[in-house]
Parts: structure tokens; C-alpha cells; sequence
């Protein structure tokens, strides 16, 4: 059986972890509320450029855009990988990395060469170790991300397309459900495909310049949304998985308190109980 002070130390560990664990979920959960703001609000925004673009792209007679256009010369691909910069947030980033890995290989096998752009220090430090692969990091979107910052690497990926280097992007990131929840997702971001091609009729627009010339202006601000959009639900999805493992943590910290505590009330209490024996023992001898 341990000692008394043993157990105390135990004791005294736990409670540090114990505050460590309590603060880094009081800070997650508050960046979590922040971040789904965030992406409530872009994601109205989004969705109405996106059925304003669509409505346009369906109204022409004919469609000559070359971010929606295929690209098969290539044999390329360009794989955007999202995951955290820092750990503690459970499954969050081993399952982004496990889907890349499984993507690679699909890729491959079809003899495609493939790219792999890492948003997220955790997924880099996956896959540094593979020199066969032509890999970037891209990781410095988090310090201090802005639409501004990050749309410069959407800009970035939308010149490797035009320029014909790649004939295809995926994106993947986990998705945020609830604050228990978060599921990896995919997302193809170039070509950009037409979610609304089946609709029967489109509003009449009045408009300056003519709709060839808007779709041309809106579709490379539609990728870098879309781009962008990502980020947010891999960021929010990320408070999320690290706010419901900072809970599971201290509920276990704290369950593991009171077992500890039990255990030193016992000893402690077995000790005083030896010790009365050991009184009541040498006063009946002296009698």
C-alpha cells in the first residue's frame, strides 16, 4: 500500500493537471462560441454569392470559364490538408492525417502525382518525414488568420490551375456537428462544379457589366470563400474537439481526486488506528 506521502503527491499532481486541464477547456469553449459565430455569419454570405454566381453561370447560352473547365493534362492533384498547430484536442488531428495518408494512395494509384499543401502543424510534422512527396506548409495561416492572408493562398492555388500544374484540388478537414461531434470531410475546390445545373428557371438580373464579365470576376472569389469557409470549420471544429477533451480530462481528473482521496482517508486512518493499538498496548503492559 502506498504511503501517506506518496499519495499526497499523487494528490497534489492531479490538482495540477486538474487546473491545467479545467482552464484550457474554459478557453477552448469560449473560442468555440466565437469561431461558430464566425463561420454562421460567412457561411449566409457565402451561400448567397454562391446562388447569385450560379444563377448567372446557368443564364448563359454558353459557359467558357476556365475555373470550371476540366483539366486532365496534368495528372496532378493538390491536396489541402487540415489540422490543428497544437495537440489536446483528442481524435482531431490523427483522423486528418490517417485520411490523407488514404487519399494519397487512392491518388496514386491512378498514377497521379500528387501535392500535399499542409495547413496545420500537427498534419506537416505527419508527413515531413516523406521525401517522395512534394509537400508545402502552409501552416502560418493561423497566426493572426485574416480573409486577407488566407485568401492569398486560395489566390496561389487558382494560378497552379490556370497555369495547367494541377488538374485537380481537394480539400480535407474535419467538420464541425456539435461540440461532441466532428466528422472528416472532403471538398473539392477546383474545378469549381455547378451545384445548381438542374434548376429550372433563374431570376432576371439587371446588370453592369455584362454576365460574362461578372462570372469571370465572381468565380475566383468563389473559390477563395469556399477556401476560406474550410478554415473556419476546421478552426471551429478544432475548439470543438479540444473543449470536449479538456471536459473529459478534468471529469476524469476529478474523479480521480476523490478515488485518491479515499485511499489517503484510508491509510491516514489506518495509520491513527495502529498507532491508538500500539498506545493501548504498551499502557496494559505497564500495568
Amino acid at each position: 500500500m502506498a504511503s501517506l506521502k506518496e499519495i499526497r503527491g499523487r494528490i497534489s499532481s492531479v490538482s495540477a493537471t486538474l487546473k491545467i486541464t479545467d482552464v484550457n477547456r474554459m478557453i477552448s469553449s469560449a473560442k468555440l462560441h466565437k469561431a461558430q459565430s464566425s463561420l454562421t455569419s460567412f457561411s449566409l454570405y457565402k451561400k448567397g454569392i454562391l446562388s447569385t454566381f450560379y444563377d448567372l453561370v446557368n443564364s448563359l447560352s454558353e459557359t467558357n470559364i476556365p475555373l470550371m473547365a476540366e483539366n486532365s493534362s496534368a495528372k496532378k492533384v493538390l491536396i489541402v490538408s487540415f489540422s490543428s498547430n497544437t495537440g489536446l484536442c483528442g481524435a482531431f488531428n490523427s483522423n486528418v492525417i490517417k485520411r490523407t495518408e488514404e487519399m494519397i494512395r487512392e491518388y496514386s494509384s491512378k498514377s497521379y502525382n500528387v501535392i500535399l499543401y499542409t495547413a496545420g502543424k500537427k498534419v506537416y510534422d505527419g508527413f515531413s518525414h516523406n521525401k517522395n512527396l512534394e509537400l508545402e506548409n502552409i501552416s502560418g495561416i493561423y497566426d493572426h488568420p485574416t480573409y486577407t492572408k488566407i485568401s492569398e493562398i486560395a489566390g496561389k492555388i487558382i494560378s497552379m490551375y490556370l497555369n495547367r500544374e494541377v488538374d485537380e484540388v481537394v480539400m480535407i478537414y474535419n467538420r464541425f456537428k456539435n461540440i461532441l461531434t466532428q466528422y472528416i470531410s472532403e471538398k473539392k475546390l477546383l474545378p469549381v462544379t455547378n451545384e445548381d445545373e438542374h434548376k429550372d428557371s433563374y431570376p432576371d438580373y439587371i446588370m453592369e457589366p455584362d454576365r460574362e464579365t461578372l462570372v469571370g470576376v465572381l468565380a475566383p472569389q468563389v473559390v477563395k470563400l469556399s477556401f476560406y469557409e474550410t478554415f473556419l470549420e476546421s478552426q471551429t471544429a478544432e475548439y470543438g474537439a479540444r473543449s470536449s477533451a479538456m471536459q473529459a480530462a478534468t471529469d476524469n481528473a476529478n474523479d480521480l481526486l476523490g478515488e485518491l482521496s479515499t485511499q489517503y482517508n484510508k491509510v491516514r486512518q489506518s495509520a491513527i488506528t495502529g498507532e491508538l493499538i500500539d498506545i493501548v498496548g504498551g499502557s496494559e503492559a505497564l500495568k
